[in-house]
């Protein structure tokens, strides 16, 4: 009794639904929604930067532009809000660190992200419905204009410092200047004082390198494609490394080599290489200063195996050889020669471990990714400054120190003002050993031949006005590997650029670039007429160029 019971309460139960079903014939309101369709206005749009309506290519600073286009299915679009983000492209890399920029209806922005491949999202809200609608274009970000080559010229400024950028590479081409840059990515200028810009040049295969700044008892790095803050020198070493930051030098061989790059801190040699990618996110430290070693500020190197230095010993007055890899000291023999090479008159030999003078110069004479043997030019003057003399020799691994020339008088009579000459400069073209170099004594420029025993002579090849102060004098170097010098037909070593204070004349700051001739060295051109000159600096304090990745 109680299981047919139990099958007539459930046979109800089901009636009792589908009849309930069968009354419900449209017991609500459907409403159909105001779905939106977003899009560029291209009407609008920089046609320059929007390469498609879905893809847009700008340097980075550039200032962006995107105003939408909304159609909406019904009527008006209705009541909306905005949200502007820029996220990654790649799923493998991280978001920027503020990836949402705007709130307005249309974006108007500076971008300074670094160089790379993003994805712009414009979220746009119907407020009266809570749903989101989504327009994604690609945006590619490149180095900004100043990010790329040229000729980075670091001036005083009041309560600081800063750079300009000339876009040019050797003068061949009319560039571009950009003044102020580091205070315009960074919203600060340099520190007051700051005296010198390095580019370091890491090995080629990872596409890196670096700017770095020197200051009284510090310095900094920043990122060469928009010159970005990076890290402070107090970061470079482990804490307690240095008591004190008297930082003289830093560079690196660069081009092929194996990423050792070399900082010179109270007249201390330091190192660290840069192997890999990783290293660019997470730089290694560099190791403590090597201790009970006083040198000059001059690394001799090259590309090839650029973990071995040549060193001058300013206490003993002599060449040193250092393996950075294995942070030890290299056996330098005993001078293997007939000692009447070194005869300070009829001789021209000189021995490595004993050259008595200051080394007050040294430049490589060959560019630096040519071999590992490329000669250097080190200029020595004793200490009453009564003797200048150079010295060239080929950079080695080794020495067997048996030099029978390679050491050149300097003298007075031949080349006048040599022994009080501030900057020297050698081009990097001429075969080796002699050829030609320059010097700076007041307001000109001496061009040198190189000959035997004290037979060089020098004439003058440049003058500037009357109380010109030139300020910085350097040969274009470019830093490319061997390879892409001569591929992209490279005048390499063959402009002398010269950065001058011609205030006392009233021509203000200017940068110069000089053709040098192919088989003589000689300069070319004259003050009043250079290969190219560029004006409205501050006083300026050092000038370097920067090569373009890759190169």
């Amino acid at each position: 009794m109680k299981k047919i019971l139990g099958i007539f309460l459930s046979l109800t139960a089901v009636a009792s639904i589908i009849i309930g079903c069968s009354k419900d014939q449209g017991n609500y309101d459907y409403i159909e929604i105001n779905t939106l369709k977003i899009s560029a206005d291209m009407a609008s749009a920089d046609p320059a930067m929007f390469v498609t309506p879905d893809s847009i290519i700008l340097r980075q600073n550039d200032s962006l532009k995107v105003k939408l286009k909304i159609d909406a299915s019904i009527g008006a679009p209705g009541n909306l809000s905005y949200q502007w983000l820029i996220t990654q492209y790649l799923q493998a890399n991280a978001n920027p660190s503020k990836y949402m920029i705007s709130e307005a209806a249309s974006l108007k922005t500076r971008i300074t992200l670094p160089p790379n491949l993003y994805r712009l999202v414009a979220r746009v809200t119907n407020n009266d419905t809570g749903v989101s609608y989504y327009k994604t274009f690609v945006l590619n970000v490149s180095g900004a204009e100043w990010g790329g080559e040229g000729w980075l010229v670091l001036q005083e400024q009041q309560n600081g410092a800063d750079i300009s950028v000339i876009t040019t590479r050797d003068g061949g081409v009319k560039g571009k200047v950009f003044n102020n840059v580091y205070a315009t990515m960074n919203g600060h200028k340099l520190p007051a004082g700051t005296f010198k810009v390095n580019v370091v040049n890491y090995a080629t295969a990872i596409n890196a390198q670096k700017v770095s700044f020197l200051y009284p008892n510090g310095g900094l790095q920043v990122r060469s494609v928009d010159f970005a803050d990076s890290t402070r020198i107090e970061n470079w070493f482990t804490p307690g490394a240095i008591s004190s930051m008297n930082f003289q030098a830093n560079g690196s061989a660069g081009g092929s080599g194996a990423g050792w790059e070399y900082v010179i801190v109270n007249n201390q040699i330091a190192y660290r290489q840069f192997q890999s990618v990783a290293h660019l996110a997470n730089p290694p430290l560099f190791f403590p200063p090597y201790a009970g070693l006083t040198i000059a500020p001059y690394v001799i190197n090259a590309s090839t195996s650029d973990q071995i230095y040549t060193l001058y010993d300013r206490v003993n007055k002599g060449f040193v050889l250092f393996n950075a890899s294995t942070s030890a000291l290299v056996n330098i023999p005993a001078y293997a020669a007939a000692t009447t090479n070194l005869n300070p008159v009829t001789g021209s030999g000189f021995d490595l471990k004993n050259m008595t003078d200051n080394m007050i110069y040294a430049e490589n004479a060959q560019p630096m990714t040519a071999s590992l043997a490329i000669y250097w030019n080190c200029f020595f003057r004793d200490d009453a400054g009564n003797n200048t003399y150079l010295v060239q020799f080929p950079r080695g691994i080794a020495y067997s120190n048996n030099f029978t020339t390679g050491r050149f008088q300097l003298k007075e009579a031949n080349c006048p003002g040599i022994n009080t000459a501030t900057m020297f400069a050698n081009p990097t073209f001429l075969s080796q050993p002699k050829g030609v170099f320059y010097y700076v004594n007041s307001n000109k420029i001496y061009t040198c031949t190189v000959n035997n025993l004290a037979s060089s002579a020098a004439t003058v090849g440049l003058t500037f006005p009357g109380g010109t102060v030139i300020k910085a004098m350097k040969i274009f170097n470019s830093g490319y590997t061997a390879a892409n010098i001569t591929a992209l037909n490279v005048p390499e070593g063959k402009v002398l650029v010269v950065a001058t204070d011609e205030t006392a004349s009233g021509g203000g700051n200017k940068v110069y670039f000089f053709n040098l001739n192919a088989q003589t060295g000689a300069i070319l051109g004259s003050v009043s007429s250079p290969a190219d000159v560029y004006t409205g600096f501050d006083k300026i304090t050092d000038i370097t160029f920067k090569k373009s990745l890759g190169r």
